[in-house]
């Protein structure tokens, strides 16, 4: 499984904004876990002597959510658990 595959499914999984539940398309987050993929991609590179923590990790899918949701700060709060448990998964 790829890292994009893994990031997809991780936010299949979460549905952090209900879609998927709402009767969304399967590919409804893939938008979104592209640009996650991307985006740790550019921080590795960045940083090659660095394995991201899970906080930095987090705060990349969490600056991508509000980006893509328009989300107040305080609406990325209340999603803060699904941002959390996708970014220990992927730091792992």
């Amino acid at each position: 499984m790829t890292r994009l595959d893994l990031i997809a499914e991780l936010l299949r999984h979460e549905d952090i904004e209900g879609l998927l539940s709402g009767g969304a398309p399967d590919d409804e987050y893939e938008s979104e876990a592209e640009m996650i993929a991307d985006r740790l991609g550019v921080a590795e590179e960045n940083a090659p002597n660095h394995r991201l923590t899970r906080e930095e990790v987090e705060n990349i899918v969490a600056t991508v959510w509000k980006e893509m949701f328009g989300l107040s700060d305080e609406r990325v709060r209340q999603r803060q658990d699904a941002f959390s448990a996708i970014a220990t998964r992927l730091a792992q």
